[in-house]
């Protein structure tokens, strides 16, 4: 997209990340996802940097298990425009649980392309700030724990409300079918990404760099053909990119 980005290591120093313009958090299985995806890498140090590089506006990316982890640390769904205390965890990403018609068809691991529905305004989060309302995404999963669940009452009433979620797992059409195969893992109300109040920290559990070009799509999209045009999944980095420039 044009920015300089480099990889930051978790044993890194890690007041050297105030000298960045933004950050992402992305997939893998860090720590074996052991006890729970995230769980313990949320607990390095070097996220309460990020937690205060968060309260700054600095936008966060986090990509599957990047989710994962921002979730366990109480960044997202960070409600009443802050981060959310570490002993304040309002959701979790669940082991995935595929429901058709009323009964359980599948558990654990999967990996597909999915469809995704743009619920939010434009601008309203820093990884879907140049993508309009209502616009269709083709994006692949692959995850074991992307159930997205709360026990905490009305939190999801208030994410709707406060226009947090971001995308959800829909059909080719935009259709909103809570139930597999198009709520791939089962999440409440078919949703697939949220921001934070502010917006500026955004979860994802799609993965959009294994979409960024359209060589990457699969092999029936008559896209995959045109090799040198761009993949839906570039379309989250490039609003990223507005996002910063927007805020400098």
């Amino acid at each position: 997209m044009g920015m300089d980005g480099e990889i930051f290591r978790w044993n890194r120093e890690a007041g050297e990340l105030s000298s960045f313009d933004g950050f992402i958090l992305p997939g893998g299985f860090s720590y074996q996802d052991r006890l729970r995806a995230g769980a313990i890498a949320a607990k390095e140090p070097v996220l309460a940097a990020l937690k205060d590089e968060a309260g700054k506006g600095k936008p966060i990316i986090g990509i599957c298990n990047g989710f994962q982890i921002l979730v366990e640390a109480g960044l997202l769904p960070g409600r009443a425009g802050e981060c959310a205390p570490d002993k304040s965890i309002d959701m979790a990403l669940a082991q995935n649980v595929m429901v058709s018609k009323g009964k359980i068809v599948r558990r654990g691991y999967y990996c597909d392309w999915v469809h995704l529905r743009h619920e939010a305004p434009a601008r309203r989060s820093s990884g879907s700030f140049a993508i309009e309302r209502g616009a269709l995404l083709k994006i692949p999963i692959a995850h074991g724990e992307g159930n997205l669940v709360t026990a905490t009452p009305g939190l999801i009433k208030e994410l709707n409300e406060n226009d947090q979620v971001v995308f959800r797992y829909c059909d080719k059409n935009g259709r909103i079918i809570d139930e597999f195969p198009y709520n791939v893992n089962g999440s409440t109300e078919s949703i697939a990404a949220i921001c934070n109040e502010p917006g500026n920290v955004l979860g994802m559990m799609p993965h959009p760099e294994r979409a960024f070009f359209a060589w990457q799509l699969p092999a029936f999209d008559p896209r995959k053909q045109r090799l040198e045009d761009p993949g839906p999944g570039r379309r989250v980095f490039q609003s990223m990119k507005q996002y910063i420039e927007v805020r400098a």
